[in-house]
């Protein structure tokens, strides 16, 4: 299947592991130019001469950035813009929960995750915009959570956070239709990330990863029976980039194995 995104270029914020970077992969299969992002210049050092073995140099960006950080967003975008002369697809992948129930979580802590999961969206659209309006069309993806319609007592804060960039997912995708942006969002279950194998490590260092991961899905009731895998995310990422989802705009589509109750 031609899913024509051949030469098009794809800004992944973030991308230096987990999801992020197993989307990039799939991009560069498919022929397009990847420019990703990360805070851990080694880590995104490492990242980036990976991606470069299997597609080559011409084809890579990468640009240390913190997303916190509007003047970062736009020097690692605008940067992209010059190395690649366009933009066409934007990943809004960045980003940390926090676990803390109301009380406990401190005034700082709900700042950065409004700046983390809503101000970092907002300050790398305003960046990719010009290039997509001069274009003509482009494609705009928000990784949300399925805590945006479900929120859960001890993720109060990102729960938050994750409704509004809902909510602005809908309002982008209406305000830039009539610029052929197409505005679309996925909402993610549990998904073996970097995050949760940090969580893993401190939770039950010694227990074996799969019985892990298995009891995780048990224990959460997921209809599946486990645990989603990166690659499933990044697959339902380059569909909505592709040609084939050329009508599909203000959307939200859940990567969460029957998790989500809600309509």
């Amino acid at each position: 299947m031609d899913l024509q995104i051949e030469d098009k270029v794809i800004v992944i914020m973030g991308g230096s592991s987990g999801i992020g970077f197993k989307a990039a992969e799939l991009f560069l299969a498919e022929g397009a130019k990847v420019a990703i992002c990360g805070r851990n210049q080694q880590r995104l050092d490492n990242a980036i001469e990976e991606l470069q073995q299997s597609a080559g140099e011409d084809r890579v960006f990468g640009k240390a950035c913190d997303v916190s950080k509007k003047s970062d967003i736009e020097a690692f975008i605008n940067a992209t813009g010059e190395y690649f002369s366009r933009i066409d697809v934007l990943v809004n992948n960045a980003g940390k929960s926090l676990m803390s129930h109301f009380f406990d979580i401190t005034d700082e802590q709900w700042q950065e995750q409004i700046n983390l999961k809503f101000y970092a969206i907002i300050h790398a659209v305003q960046a990719v915009y010009p290039f997509m309006k001069n274009r003509g069309e482009g494609r705009i993806i928000n990784i949300n959570a399925t805590l945006s319609k479900e929120p859960e007592p001890h993720m109060i804060a990102t729960a938050s956070t994750r409704a509004g960039l809902l909510n602005l997912t809908k309002g982008l995708s209406r305000e830039f239709a009539a610029d052929n942006i197409l505005v679309n969002s996925i909402s993610l279950g549990i998904i073996k990330t970097d995050q949760w194998e940090r969580r893993r490590i401190t939770q039950n260092p010694e227990e074996d990863p799969e019985v892990f991961y298995q009891n995780l899905a048990e224990k959460r009731k997921v209809p599946l029976g486990r645990v989603g895998l990166p690659e499933e995310v990044a697959d339902t990422i380059l569909f909505l980039s592709s040609q084939r989802a050329s009508y599909i705009t203000g959307a939200n589509i859940e990567v969460s194995g029957g998790l989500s109750k809600v309509l």
